[in-house]
């Protein structure tokens, strides 16, 4: 098998295609309700909080805290063998939903503690699909995420 053959790929849907074409745009998109004002991920057809059908799309501020992370040591699948280690965060946005993505550019997980700031973008994956991966916020940095530079 080839590499392009093992990757994972998200399938789009009818209910997430404005968030995969938002993606390839660099940007990321939420759901809220029009209803009752709840934001969240990942996409889905009704509002879990009230299961209104009334849903809107609203962009991300990208800002958030992480809430708790991993570090994958083994390959859990053999479309992810080479990227192995790597960390997984649960990132609690700003705008309320929490979000699962990659963390990128740790030098020490030592410092990474749940009032750690975060900061979520898109970086190139499989297929040309743009997906989700975050790094610890410096005072002061207002860089965008640039998942190909070097930790």
């Amino acid at each position: 098998m080839t590499e392009s053959t093992l990757r994972i790929v998200p399938e789009a849907t009818e209910f997430n295609a404005p968030y995969w074409t938002a993606a390839r745009e660099g940007r990321v998109l939420l759901q809220r309700c029009v209803d009752c004002g709840l934001v969240w991920h990942p996409p889905a057809p009704t509002c879990p909080g009230c299961r209104s059908h009334a849903v809107s799309w609203v962009a991300s501020s990208g800002q958030g805290t992480l809430y708790s992370y991993t570090r994958v040591e083994h390959s859990v699948h053999p479309a992810v063998a080479d990227a192995v280690p790597y960390l997984v965060a649960l990132v609690e946005l700003d705008e309320g939903p929490r979000f699962v993505c990659t963390l990128i550019e740790v030098d020490d997980t030592s410092t990474l503690c749940a009032t750690t700031r975060v900061t979520v973008g898109l970086g190139p994956a499989a297929a040309g699909l743009q997906l989700p991966v975050a790094r610890c916020s410096r005072a002061g940095a207002d860089d965008p995420i640039d998942p190909t530079r070097p930790a």
